[in-house]
């Protein structure tokens, strides 16, 4: 634990450091912004934006928002303002994670306007990091963290699941992490057992694939496969099933730009100029660039068109569920070319072209992990009374959503930083 918070002061993640602060600063006032609220497809024009103690105080023409004295000002003329995203599928650093230092990928992760992250694999470690950054109002993407995985284990039985449900719990993990290899008996347990915990499961589908994740009401099913395979047996069923998840509100995080990547669907010199890349440390896009040339060079001839078909046949399976009501959560995943933060533009350009609307996709994005984290009262649009984690853009997202990727700032707890106080120095 010494060691843990001599590690986190020295990239100052803690205490009053340059990089944090106390939610008790100088109120915020955005004047003559664009205000994207995200609980209604519509930008309200001009608005002041009043933020008092991390919270959204007022919004409102400007004769009608009472300033405090003393508020810090800032200018939002032809800039777009709206809810912080939130990556649902990510993977903090450490060896079930990405490659890069903590403080580059939580200030990669605030530069792209990510200001809450879904971590996967959680470990010990990772909740003194949470509970830590909450409590310092350190300069990082707030955390909401899965447990240590569910999966095959020879000792595993459905009594030691019930234990370490309740221990995880417990501990405070925010819900818990399927993997995957139990057998249908024992996930039907566990699912039985988080259910009557009120603790959310979340993960690959079970053996018996969509099917038995939305017959045991799992919260979130994450990944494309298991979609692919449902559709390509009986698209019947997969709409009967859809129709049950959006009743039921399951979520499903495909990860799509994860899979894009990591099915070599885009050729290097692509990949080499994706936004952010620069300021991944060289060593990292060197290794990724050799993992790269050797998965291609690797690849028999028929796996591409075959990748290529799969993620056609998802695209289907997309639109069903689309159509059905389903609820979908962002991620581009972790993983080699996924640039902490940057590449959820990637990810929500993905998901509109195969039917999302820009509002939708961005939604997804903002109120929908907002839900899934029982947070909707607090997070996720851009009202009065919700906490103050937002993001400033350059042009209207609703128009096209690339325009995700021109972020001049976020307001983080409150408080407004600017890009270019976030982004390390480019190699």
């Amino acid at each position: 634990m010494r060691i843990l918070l001599i590690a986190l002061l020295t990239i100052g993640l803690l205490g009053r450091s340059e990089l944090g602060w106390s939610q008790a600063t100088a109120p915020l006032v955005i004047t003559n912004v664009n205000v994207v609220p995200m609980n209604q497809n519509t930008v309200l024009r001009r608005q002041t934006v009043l933020i008092e103690r991390g919270r959204i105080k007022a919004i409102g023409p400007a004769s009608q928002v009472k300033l405090p004295a003393g508020a810090v000002r800032l200018d939002g003329k032809g800039k777009y303002l709206l809810p912080g995203l939130v990556d649902m599928h990510a993977h903090l650093p450490g060896s079930e994670g990405t490659l890069h230092p903590l403080n580059t990928y939580f200030r990669l992760q605030l530069a792209a306007g990510v200001v809450g992250l879904r971590s996967m694999r959680g470990d010990s470690s990772h909740l003194r990091w949470r509970d830590s950054l909450r409590r310092t109002a350190a300069l990082a993407p707030r955390l909401y963290l899965g447990s240590p995985v569910f999966n095959r284990d020879k000792n595993y039985s459905a009594q030691k699941g019930r234990v370490l449900l309740a221990r995880y719990q417990a501990s405070g993990y925010d819900f818990a992490k399927y993997l995957g290899g139990l057998t249908g008996p024992q996930y039907d347990s566990l699912l039985t057992d988080a259910h009557r915990l009120g603790f959310k499961v979340a993960g690959h589908a079970p053996a018996s694939g969509v099917g038995g994740a939305v017959a045991a009401r799992m919260a979130s099913i994450e990944h494309i496969e298991a979609f692919i395979r449902v559709y390509q047996q009986d698209s019947v069923q997969l709409q009967q099933l859809a129709q049950q998840m959006a009743a039921d509100r399951i979520f499903t995080c495909p990860d799509l730009y994860w899979y894009k990547v990591n099915w070599l669907q885009y050729p290097l010199d692509y990949l080499q100029k994706m936004p952010g890349l620069a300021y991944v440390s060289a060593p990292v896009r060197q290794e990724w660039q050799e993992w790269w040339t050797t998965q291609n060079q690797q690849l028999p001839t028929a796996a591409r068109p075959q990748f290529t078909a799969a993620l056609r046949t998802y695209g289907q399976a997309f639109r069903i569920m689309h159509k059905a009501g389903v609820q979908f959560l962002i991620s581009p995943g972790d993983g080699p070319f996924v640039v902490p933060g940057y590449s959820m533009a990637q990810e929500l350009g993905l998901l509109v072209k195969l039917g999302l609307s820009p509002y939708e996709a961005l939604r997804a994005a903002t109120y929908n992990a907002a839900v899934w984290l029982g947070e909707q009262d607090q997070r996720g649009t851009l009202v009065p009374g919700k906490a103050a984690d937002l993001v400033l853009l350059d042009a209207n997202p609703l128009e096209n959503i690339a325009n995700i990727g021109l972020v001049r700032g976020v307001v983080l707890n409150g408080r407004w930083v600017p890009v270019a106080q976030l982004l390390p120095t480019k190699p």
